[in-house]
């Protein structure tokens, strides 16, 4: 209990600014272990750094107090303290101001721990579960989370994404679930590789940074390798070959396609080409930003799409917006698009969609009907 009060007392210091130096970095260590506390400080410190036109105004509904605004505020950011919908001007508050919103927002805190913060479960597979206390953390559709593992490796989650892990000892493997998509900055330790469970893959690493893409509905999964080397092993055939990625190379699996029988004594592969018909490896692009590439944009709060069709499209946006799409004419599946979203709403989305494709829609609600014209 004493510890829980010193969060709260750091992450107040934190927000008003009057934290020192040695205060900052005793909050650092605390919130590593407690990642839906990380959760909570990202969209509290995007609120009292920067807030709408409209809120510092008072604009809204009758009786909208700035307690509503600011729940409001919370169920659309995500943590990198950006929000969906409408385009508007930033402005940044004095210290003073901060001071008196934290008085004010702090109250809340407990009310927002059961209301908004990652879920946290003990729902991992026995074995992760010897390991010791284990959680779960979700991202709500059309929210991106970052949070730290107990081993200091980084998570960012995308939208719709889940995260089961352990608290690791230190004789013990570092083993997560994921069902979604994540990046990865995993923390070294030569001693304890690091093992991601994706679906009927298992990817390992010891200290790297990559990405993968595991959601249950998408025919396929993908994961990217920005930095160091992974392992990639087949959890559902184990005779199978490991893959080995380099650097900006994407390892995609067909889960609906089977594997080619082979019969190499060489058990490892490594990148170039592997001997499977539902893997295949490809180099991605090293010459543009993080945030313009397909598989990284949504870490900068970018949906990126690149010869998408219509209902791969459709699928993301699903995601990102947290609408659903209702294809009225199968003939749409035929389009394909090129381009990102940042800051746009999905009427805005779908208004610049319409400038290469023949169709028209209907928004009920968070459901969106699409006609061909």
């Amino acid at each position: 209990m004493m510890k829980e009060n010193r969060l709260w007392v750091l992450m107040s210091r934190r927000l008003s600014g009057e934290a020192s130096p040695a205060d900052v970095e005793e909050l650092q260590q605390l919130l590593e272990h407690s990642p839906d506390k990380q959760y909570l400080l990202d969209i509290l410190h995007s609120y009292f750094t920067a807030y709408t036109v409209a809120d510092a105004a008072g604009e809204g509904p009758p009786g909208d107090d700035q307690e509503q605004r600011f729940l409001k505020l919370i169920k659309r950011s995500g943590t990198d303290g950006q929000t969906h919908g409408k385009k508007s001007r930033i402005i940044h508050l004095p210290p003073r101001r901060i001071a008196v919103l934290a008085a004010v927002v702090i109250p809340l805190l407990g009310i927002m721990i059961f209301l908004f913060r990652p879920t946290t479960r003990r729902t991992l597979t026995p074995k992760a579960a010897e390991q010791g206390r284990t959680g779960e953390v979700l991202s709500r559709a059309g929210v991106r989370t970052k949070l730290v593992l107990p081993d200091g490796t980084k998570v960012w989650l995308n939208s719709s994404s889940k995260l089961r892990y352990a608290q690791f000892t230190e004789s013990a493997t570092r083993e997560v679930e994921l069902e979604g998509e994540a990046f990865f900055d995993v923390a070294k330790d030569p001693q304890r590789p690091f093992i991601v469970h994706a679906d009927s893959l298992e990817i390992k690493v010891l200290g790297t940074a990559f990405t993968i893409k595991s959601y249950p509905q998408d025919p396929t999964i993908e994961t990217t390798l920005l930095q160091g080397a992974i392992e990639i092993t087949r959890k559902d055939n184990p005779n199978t070959p490991r893959v080995i990625l380099k650097p900006n190379e994407k390892l995609v699996f067909n889960k609906h396609l089977l594997p080619v029988t082979t019969h190499s004594a060489d058990s490892l592969i490594h990148h170039s080409r592997p001997a499977l018909a539902d893997m295949a490896v490809n180099s991605i692009p090293v010459n543009i930003p993080d945030s313009e590439k397909v598989e990284t944009g949504w870490m900068y709060n970018k949906l990126v799409f690149n010869g998408d069709s219509f209902k791969e499209l459709s699928e993301k946006m699903e995601r990102w917006y947290n609408v659903r799409f209702i294809f009225k004419d199968t003939h749409l599946y035929n389009y394909h698009f090129g381009g990102s979203f940042t800051h746009e709403t999905v009427q805005e989305a779908l208004d610049a969609l319409q400038l290469t494709a023949n169709f028209t829609y209907k928004i009920n609600g968070n459901e969106i009907e699409l006609y061909e014209k």
